[in-house]
């Protein structure tokens, strides 16, 4: 391939020009956005405040429009109106954000002013509001990607794992708006091939011509150990054409914990600093574990006499693991295997096949030992209830690095180990909500959850919890 050298005039003029229509179509989307919030704060601030028809002039609809409007004024600071490709759980975060921002505000406001209003139907609105809000915006989001309206065009460069991974979860996540419209790579033996479905169109170099043709408003850069000066060229040439230039980082070299930029007179410094464990982690574990057992209760009961019954063996199954600081405890699950499981093992792993892929992730998928209940289980997660007991002894937490047996130190982790289990082992945590087992290496487990290690923060685990529930519901690569 030839070399392409651009001038910076020529980088702007082979922009793609947003034409009235583009404009107005934008404007007419925002508009309708912030119509739909509008509408939805009106109807939760009614319903709201028709509780409280003692108080004078509480519907007057200049002071609707003085509520409403510290909302949508609270919405924009935090860019919601700007659609941008971020998932839904980022979407919620600024909705949340947004709304309890602007609560704060109208009841400083309140007090300060005098107002008539009762602070609590404010308060007890905006709570309300708050998830009718992310329920609209879901929905409209899906629609605008349905009807292809602002949808972003990505171009990946990197056909590799990353970016085959990336383009899936792309593809499963259609609430950010966008579309994998093909791959780049410099290995010739890949262009004119497909990844999950999308061509691999040509190298680098070809990019100018490919973003012109296929109008692409964002490249992913998912080459993790590609070099800095590999980097700043694609920044070069791709800087200049599009909305924006995004890299996929090496999971296992990221070293910073929770960073954040800042400036010091003019010279950018990048700060990392870890968020410890702290007593609401610790009061969350206990508060859902105790929640979750008194939901679960009847289940549980009924899964153990099932297991009781149907070969009279133990209905748990106890394993050694290590934990917090490498300290092992004993972990419980339901059993889910015929009570001489290890024998059989043995037995089934002389196949050379079997053996590989047990080797893999130390499970298989068609695996001959479990039982007709523990399939079920398995399939719906409930032979980790048990495990609720250990978060309530402090043995583990609802969200952290996943439990591994002793041997596991030496063979697939080595120091590692130390660097992960600094924090509680998790009943779920990023491995689990990321692939499970269908995951597509061990290395990328470990990866995991060294990210989490090193990036935890609450959020982290609230997004986790839900994504949990949602895999759990849809049985996704769980055996």
């Amino acid at each position: 391939m030839k070399d392409n050298v651009f001038t910076e005039d020529a980088a702007l003029n082979s922009l793609p020009v947003q034409s009235a229509f583009y404009v107005a179509k934008r404007l007419t989307v925002q508009l309708t956005q912030v119509a739909l919030d509008f509408g939805v704060y009106w109807v939760c601030l009614g319903l709201v405040l028709s509780l409280w028809t003692s108080i004078p002039g509480v519907l007057q609809v200049e002071r609707k429009l003085f509520l409403s409007g510290v909302f949508l004024v609270c919405f924009a600071f935090n860019s919601l109106y700007e659609f941008k490709s971020w998932m839904f759980w980022d979407e919620m975060r600024a909705v949340l954000k947004a709304s309890v921002t602007a609560t704060v505000i109208v009841i400083v406001a309140l007090f300060t002013l005098r107002l008539p209003f009762s602070r609590v139907a404010i308060f007890v609105s905006a709570a309300l509001f708050a998830p009718s809000c992310l329920v609209g915006r879901y929905f409209f989001r899906r629609l605008l990607f349905g009807l292809g309206l602002l949808k972003t065009r990505i171009l990946i460069i990197g056909a590799g794992k990353t970016g085959e991974l990336y383009a899936k979860k792309i593809k499963e996540h259609s609430f950010m708006s966008c579309e994998v419209v093909g791959f780049l790579d410099d290995d010739a033996a890949k262009w004119g091939t497909t990844v999950v479905d999308v061509p691999v169109l040509g190298g680098v170099e070809d990019f100018a011509e490919i973003q012109q043709n296929l109008n692409v408003g964002e490249v992913v850069v998912a080459i993790p150990s590609s070099a800095r000066d590999l980097r700043a060229h694609i920044l070069d040439i791709a800087g200049m054409r599009v909305k924006r230039v995004s890299y996929i980082p090496d999971m296992y070299m990221l070293t910073t914990f929770t960073a954040s930029m800042r400036d010091v007179d003019g010279v950018p410094v990048i700060s990392s600093s870890r968020n410890p464990v702290n007593l609401i982690k610790t009061m969350m574990d206990w508060g859902g574990a105790l929640i979750a057992l008194f939901l679960f209760s009847p289940i549980f009961l009924y899964v153990a006499y099932r297991i009781k019954k149907d070969d009279g063996g133990s209905v748990f199954f106890t394993q050694t693991r290590m934990g917090h600081n490498m300290v092992p405890f004993t972990m419980y699950k339901f059993r889910t295997m015929v009570p001489n499981a290890e024998q059989k093992l043995k037995e089934m792993l002389k196949d050379e096949t079997l053996r590989q892929e047990y080797e893999i992730s130390f499970k298989l998928k068609n695996d001959p030992r479990v039982t007709k209940i523990g399939h079920f289980l398995r399939k719906s997660s409930l032979d980790e209830l048990p495990q609720l007991f250990n978060v309530l002894k402090g043995e583990m937490s609802l969200v952290g690095p996943r439990p591994f047996v002793p041997w596991e130190i030496e063979t697939r982790y080595g120091e590692m180990a130390r660097q992960i289990y600094s924090v509680k082992p998790g009943l779920t945590g990023l491995w689990q909500v990321s692939g499970r087992n269908d995951i597509l290496d061990y290395q990328q487990s470990k990866d995991l959850d060294l990210y989490y290690t090193r990036n935890w923060s609450l959020w982290l685990d609230i997004v986790i919890l839900f994504r949990t529930i949602q895999i759990i519901i849809n049985a996704d690569g769980a055996y």
